[in-house]
């Protein structure tokens, strides 16, 4: 039963009323207070019934302002109700689902156990049938390894000995002489100076023509390239225009490409040409321990020089060939005869051999009383040089 009836209902019933007592009483206001009473009772009551307990608040607002209700009464009604408690669903979960654990556990054990099958059908393939082939196989790649490893091994004791056999004979042999350039054209160092030092061009050598021409043009500060080079030869020799001169050409070419005192580069695209001389000869080892030898050797110091020096050399010269006839004639004759010689002598030779002997005598005495001659000392680093 909603407000509007039980607000009817009353208005229903004082009507007869009204109109029964019509007649009789004049008709009088009707009682606000008391209907504003029961309307907010009636009010009150709709609040707190089960049905519109649970609605929206503002519903119910709409509601009781359409019914007459002011706003403040309204609120008042509002406070009075008691709060509200949010309605909880009824605990209506799903099933737990069965647990999938057996099955996982089955198909886990299916799967190793195909696993394990497989493994051996393929274990038993293996040492069956590849297993022998890839030992065989190896084996026979092993035997062929060991078999070139002993060949490079006797081919490198063969290389070995050949090499030794090799230093031992070309130490025997004479070494190659280096190239030496003509001492007719050693000292020309432009074109010029080699044209005067010869008549005839043609027989000028190749390399000193490279030589002359490549020095010349290295004295301007700059290398020369192929074709300054050759317009620098034919400048001063003017028969290699010629065809004889093209094929002279050819060899001058040949000799600038080929000799390793001439060398080429190529810079910024060009190609130019330089020549090195060659390194000074070694000192041959004779040559060598000669002069050490000799910066060992003390110097000679100077002797005194005496004007009769030569004088008495001669007579120590003189003084040994007569002692050397004097004696050598009785000693023939007395391994001839085996006797005295001074009894076979002849009065010529008698007179022979006392003048000797007069002389040796006056000869000896005079070295005697001679002054004596300075000489050098023998120094100790001689005898051990020696």
């Amino acid at each position: 039963m909603s407000v509007d009836d039980d607000t009817k209902a009353p208005q229903q019933s004082d009507q007869p009323q009204a109109s029964e007592s019509a007649p009789n009483v004049v008709e009088t206001p009707p009682q606000e207070p008391v209907d504003r009473v029961q309307l907010l009772d009636k009010a009150r009551s709709f609040l707190t019934s089960p049905q519109v307990r649970d609605q929206d608040v503002w519903e119910k607002r709409k509601f009781l302002v359409d019914k007459g209700l002011t706003e403040l009464e309204i609120e008042g009604l509002m406070r009075e109700l008691p709060p509200q408690v949010p309605q909880v669903p009824p605990r209506t979960y799903p099933q737990p689902t069965p647990s999938n654990l057996p099955n996982l556990l089955v198909g886990i054990a299916r799967i190793f156990s195909w696993v394990a099958g497989g493994s051996a059908v393929v274990l038993f393939m293996y040492y069956r049938f590849l297993l022998p082939r890839l030992t065989r196989s190896f084996q026979a790649r092993h035997a062929l390894r060991m078999h070139h490893t002993g060949l490079m091994e006797r081919l490198n004791t063969s290389l070995t000995s050949l090499k030794e056999t090799q230093t031992q004979t070309f130490a025997v042999l004479p070494q190659p002489t280096p190239f030496q350039e003509d001492p007719k054209y050693k000292g020309c160092q432009t074109l010029a100076k080699v044209l005067d030092t010869t008549e005839e061009a043609t027989d000028i050598p190749d390399f000193t023509l490279l030589r002359c021409a490549l020095q010349e043009i290295a004295a301007q500060g700059r290398k020369p390239t192929t074709e300054e080079l050759f317009a620098a030869l034919e400048a001063k020799l003017p028969h290699l225009t010629s065809d004889e001169g093209l094929q002279y050409e050819e060899k001058l070419w040949q000799t600038l490409t080929t000799h390793p005192f001439f060398h080429h580069e190529d810079a910024d695209g060009k190609s130019t040409w330089s020549f090195s001389p060659p390194p000074p000869p070694s000192e041959p080892p004779l040559l060598s321990s000669l002069n050490t030898l000799t910066s060992a050797l003390p110097k000679p110091i100077g002797q005194q020089t005496n004007q009769f020096q030569h004088t008495l050399q001669t007579l120590f010269d003189l003084t040994g060939y007569i002692s050397t006839q004097t004696y050598s004639i009785p000693s023939i004759s007395s391994r001839s005869s085996g006797l005295n010689a001074s009894a076979h002598l002849t009065p010529e030779e008698e007179e022979v051999r006392r003048e000797i002997r007069a002389l040796k005598g006056l000869v000896l005495n005079r070295r005697s009383f001679m002054p004596t001659i300075p000489r050098a000392a023998s120094h100790p680093s001689i005898s051990s040089t020696a």
